[in-house]
């Protein structure tokens, strides 16, 4: 029969492993919550949208409104924050730095993706390397306008007038390296013609010029120019998209003026950092096809064409892009001046 304290010895060590099994329990438990944390469902919390434009600018109101619905769908806040500045380089930078974990995107552009790498020689991101294509949301034709008392009627007139008459005519743009820039050196380079570029600091500036007849024409957004062809302001004389637009039936493509291959359309899109989860980029990109084909009536009344691609389609295009804003920039003289 044990003694009284053997008994009480039983019972300590009895208590002492029960202790031992509750604390291991409970630190196992945390560590399922902590992993279940770390890899559970996405998103568990707000996703960051970083915009390389001004608040206020219409890109800046189409990567907040997809962002909206983006958040809806994955029932996580979207909160833009605006890194504007240099050609979208600051806000590259910026999203190439950060974690690859689906809780900083960025709204994109053919210019930072493609043809900043031709115009800048020192570029803080690699567009292939650094990031991960989510979707081309939309294309945004430009046109080619000139006031509505000029003496071109067609682009082919224009065309013909500038090969008999090198560097008399003048076009405008938003700055070097511009979209807007580059379909006139797009232009200048496949019609074989000299047309001086001048440059502004942004669109508004050049459309005043243009207006006050300072230049001889500029490239335009399509809803910017109907909106003012309509007021009797301009007259379009040709789309630099591959087709003709819907919104404007009448205006022909470069191609049908003799400019076969012509297309200057410029994009909007999303990105994040380089190393994504392939099932986090499939989350983020459904929600936005989802968005952009919900909206795109309403993208469509704003010029937009509405593309809604897939991540292995935007890193093609981009892949194309390189070298052809790389060919037109050096036949410029801006191919990485800085």
């Amino acid at each position: 029969m044990a003694s009284a304290g053997q008994l009480k010895a039983e019972e300590e060590t009895s208590m002492f492993f029960h202790k031992l099994c509750r604390g291991v329990f409970v630190v196992a438990t945390m560590a399922v919550a902590v992993g279940a944390h770390a890899t559970g469902h996405y998103p568990s919390q707000a996703i960051k949208l970083i915009v390389p434009y001004v608040p206020g600018a219409s890109t800046d109101a189409l990567a907040r409104m997809v962002g909206q619905d983006v958040g809806e769908e994955l029932k996580q806040p979207v909160i833009v924050e605006n890194h504007a500045g240099a050609g979208g380089t600051i806000a590259a930078d910026f999203v190439k730095r950060q974690p690859g974990d689906g809780y900083t995107l960025m709204f994109t552009t053919d210019g930072i993706e493609a043809v900043n790498p031709s115009i800048y020689k020192k570029l803080a991101y690699d567009p292939l390397k650094d990031f991960t294509p989510l979707s081309i949301a939309v294309k945004a034709p430009l046109v080619l306008a000139v006031r509505s008392d000029s003496p071109f009627k067609t682009a082919q007139e224009l065309i013909a007038y500038a090969r008999a008459n090198p560097d008399k005519l003048t076009y405008g743009s938003a700055g070097l390296g511009s979209s807007q820039h580059m379909a006139g050196e797009l232009m200048k380079s496949m019609a074989k013609v000299k047309i001086t570029h001048v440059p502004y600091r942004g669109g508004a500036p050049a459309m005043t010029d243009l207006l006050g007849g300072h230049i001889d024409m500029m490239f335009v957004q399509s809803a910017s120019a109907k909106e003012l062809a309509d007021k009797g302001n301009l007259r379009i004389l040709a789309i630099g998209s591959p087709a003709r637009n819907k919104y404007l039936p009448k205006v022909p493509t470069f191609a049908e003026v003799g400019l076969a291959g012509y297309d200057s359309d410029t994009w909007y899109g999303f990105a994040m950092p380089a190393n994504a989860d392939p099932k986090v980029v499939a989350v983020l990109n459904a929600a936005i096809v989802k968005s952009l084909h919900k909206r795109e009536d309403q993208l469509e009344r704003l010029g937009y064409s509405v593309v809604a691609s897939s991540p292995a389609d935007m890193h093609k295009d981009i892949e194309k892009n390189i070298p052809k804003w790389r060919e037109v920039a050096k036949q410029a003289g801006v191919y990485q001046m800085q």
